[in-house]
């Protein structure tokens, strides 16, 4: 009977074989001494070179095969739904959050009126009117209903993607990958199972 392993153990297996690959060494040349024979040892490296990419071959091979099972087995839990939908409320929330920085309430109007009445009545010779600098007053455009109506929103979509990672678990736990032979020898072999 083949193996079965869990999505989250999937996941976890297939960042391995990753890791395990970047690791095999491949040397197309060698140094040799005068004490050593060179064909012996250009021989002994050659053969090296070649046992080492036929196990990134076949580790490549198991990676993707377990890629593509992993990949099926989203799609077919609902999982990969869960993980755009999880995107899209992160981005939601960094959008919002931006709408509630300091700088969006708007200013006092009292505040506002009274800078802009400064810059009218200012002298013509003042330094700022030669220069045009400071002839425009910054204030934002939020009330502050208006932000913690969006602080509220936040927080309610906080919430909504911490139950979706909740789901997110739990079907990378209890959905399963039935292995292929050819890739569960892999992996026995290479003791990543």
């Amino acid at each position: 009977m083949a193996m079965k392993i869990n999505l989250r153990k999937a996941h976890a297996v297939q960042r391995s074989v990753q890791e395990l690959i970047n690791s095999i060494q491949i040397e197309t040349t060698i140094e040799v001494n005068e004490f050593q024979d060179p064909g012996t040892e250009v021989q002994n490296a050659a053969q090296r070179l070649l046992n080492n990419d036929m196990r990134r071959s076949d580790l490549l091979m198991a990676l993707y095969t377990l890629r593509t099972l992993a990949g099926t087995a989203n799609h077919t839990s609902g999982l990969n739904m869960r993980l755009s939908h999880g995107a899209f409320l992160d981005k939601r929330i960094a959008q919002l959050t931006q709408l509630t920085a300091n700088e969006a309430k708007i200013m006092d109007p009292a505040v506002l009126a009274g800078k802009l009445e400064k810059i009218r009545t200012r002298p013509a010779d003042s330094r700022a009117s030669v220069y045009g600098l400071h002839d425009e007053v910054r204030t934002g455009v939020m009330t502050q209903e208006q932000i913690d109506n969006i602080k509220t929103i936040i927080n309610e979509l906080k919430k909504q993607k911490q139950a979706l990672n909740d789901e997110i678990l739990e079907l990378n736990v209890r959905s399963e990958v039935e292995l292929t032979p050819e890739v569960e020898a892999v992996l026995v072999r290479e003791k990543l199972v």
